[in-house]
């Protein structure tokens, strides 16, 4: 972890500028601009919370309804940035062959990029959430450890991507099973319902899934004001354990990827 931390650090201020400019990419030619990144969420986030609350009905025993929206937003948020960073970040190694021997850029942190930027429209979104839950009384001081919460969600991102993003070169099937793999995802992560929510028969869905743990100690934080401390440490050990394991994947095989590539 140490090796990656001193390559970030020493190539932060390339990679702040790689940043930017695939953020300025993404919106060229757009009428609207930059500010598709506040548009995006807000008008995904509406349609989501009007399918599962007009449409489908759906509702959580005890939460009002302004309540449950933020039930919903403060998992879908995360969910999002999460799969764009995955249906992107593993594609990054093959789309970028012409960097695997680039020793300015490495290619680590090409994958790092597309994690990033997909984590941005993520920032903005989660400080819409937090505006709508204090618009509904909701201020509570366990709010100051969302960007530790926010942190932790980047890394584990990173660290998985690393891995998928390394697989891909060598089996470019996984590039095609992801949208699968996200959809799968969003079934068995607590988007639109709560733990309590679940039978019986499928707790072990929430218990083993990290984006479980992870979107329970969002809405612990920010919404009730309580800190699941136990979700909060699994995140912390299964972040860093995916981001070492991630990064030291990536540092053994990249030598070959030019032979598959």
């Amino acid at each position: 972890m140490w090796n990656a931390i001193r390559l970030i650090f020493g190539k932060r201020r390339l990679l702040f500028e790689t940043v930017l400019l695939a953020l300025k990419a993404r919106f060229v030619g757009n009428a609207l601009g930059a500010a598709w990144v506040i548009l995006y969420p807000g008008i995904f986030l509406a349609l989501y919370a009007t399918v599962m609350i007009q449409i489908l009905g759906v509702r959580t025993p005890g939460l009002s309804t302004s309540n449950y929206v933020l039930v919903i937003f403060s998992g879908l948020v995360p969910f999002l940035a999460f799969s764009e960073s995955l249906g992107v970040g593993t594609a990054a190694i093959v789309a970028n062959r012409s960097l695997l021997r680039n020793t300015l850029f490495p290619i680590e942190l090409v994958v790092m990029r597309d994690v990033l930027v997909g984590h941005v429209t993520m920032g903005i979104g989660m400080l819409l959430v937090c505006v709508a839950a204090w618009y509904n009384g909701h201020l509570h001081g366990t709010q100051l450890l969302l960007p530790l919460v926010y942190g932790l969600q980047i890394v584990m991102a990173l660290g998985l991507v690393w891995l998928t993003a390394t697989l891909n070169v060598f089996f470019r099937d996984l590039q095609q099973t992801i949208p699968i793999i996200v959809l799968m995802l969003m079934m068995v992560s607590p988007i639109a319902y709560t733990p309590e929510m679940v039978p019986a028969g499928l707790k072990f869905l929430t218990v083993v899934n990290p984006l479980a743990w992870l979107m329970d100690v969002y809405r612990g934080c920010l919404i009730f004001g309580e800190v699941p401390w136990d979700k909060l440490f699994l995140l912390m050990v299964f972040s860093a354990a995916i981001f070492s394991l991630g990064l030291r994947v990536i540092t053994r095989l990249k030598p070959v990827f030019v032979d598959y590539v």
